[in-house]
């Protein structure tokens, strides 16, 4: 309804979201979340895995996975049976990844209330600058705004529940309880990219301008206020949130971890401590208790 004596509002600008990560930080909620929106226009997954796989040698495996999906697709399509059309979608943007830029482009279209649609792959955040300027002009030379939402969480607990989400999918690869788990890969490649905040806020910097970017707290994204903030910036209206689901829940029961195996993880992410409560002035020690251990 338009008020007396105010101009209209221009309409939102057509908004796709270039989710960031990290994973474990609430990526899969904010999705959902999203999805009740009117004004969003879902495709046919949450995390597409194009860039990535394209790009970052510890997503091979990805890769390799879709392109046998996608064979698998083809194989049931010469038997004259039902094929995977979206693994075979997927595979057309590898190919070409102006299919990408044109599939979101199309949700966008669809309906006259649509502002926003997304890819919350969280391996996005790990592309480096030039693919993450290349998806701005893509989007850009069709009319559309590209924004970018990083969500990040206590390094401590974003690692732990990363490895508590393998133990809980793939309990036969382990044969030792979580915290052990923990202990011997909180270091590596895997754990440890997803984890440094500092490098992925140094590439989303160099690649978008200020008002394209936003930074969000997992331990705080569940609250109506900060809600009514990133829907302001991603243009929709806000709207009630389900605030007593959390998506993708890990299975394998939560433990208290040890102080020492504590201390260990923090050290090593002692610079994403330092750097998030530099670059956001936050009272880190509230809102992240485990960098007490280095702050």
């Amino acid at each position: 309804m338009l008020r007396r004596g105010r101009r209209p509002e221009p309409p939102a600008a057509p908004t796709f979201l270039l989710g960031a990560g990290a994973q474990k930080a609430g990526t899969t909620w904010l999705y959902h979340y999203l999805k009740g929106s009117p004004q969003f226009a879902a495709g046919y997954r949450k995390e597409y895995h194009v860039f990535d796989t394209l790009d970052l040698p510890q997503q091979t495996y990805m890769r390799g996975r879709i392109l046998d999906l996608a064979a698998d697709a083809v194989d049931s399509a010469r038997r004259g049976e039902p094929a995977d059309a979206d693994v075979l979608h997927r595979m057309t943007m590898y190919a070409d990844p102006s299919h990408y830029f044109d599939f979101f482009a199309t949700l966008l279209a669809r309906r006259p209330e649509t502002t926003l649609t997304a890819d919350m792959t969280p391996e996005n955040g790990l592309l480096s600058v030039e693919r993450l300027t290349m998806i701005r002009a893509g989007f850009a030379r069709r009319g559309i705004r590209t924004v970018a939402v990083l969500l990040m969480r206590d390094p401590v607990e974003r690692v732990w529940s990363q490895v508590r989400m393998q133990h809980g999918r793939t309990p036969h690869r382990f044969g030792e309880p979580p915290e052990a788990t923990l202990l011997r890969v909180y270091a590596e490649e895997s754990f440890d990219t997803r984890t440094r905040y500092d490098a992925i806020v140094e590439r989303l910097e160099a690649s978008f301008p200020p008002e394209d970017l936003a930074f969000a707290f997992y331990e705080t994204l569940f609250d109506r206020a900060e809600l009514h903030r990133l829907c302001a910036f991603l243009g929709i209206a806000f709207h009630d949130p389900d605030l007593d689901h959390r998506a993708n829940e890990t299975t394998v029961p939560r433990t208290t971890l040890s102080p020492d195996t504590i201390r260990v993880v923090a050290e090593h992410y002692r610079d994403v401590y330092e750097f998030v409560a530099s670059r956001f002035g936050v009272d880190l020690r509230r809102l992240w208790p485990h960098s007490a251990h280095v702050l």
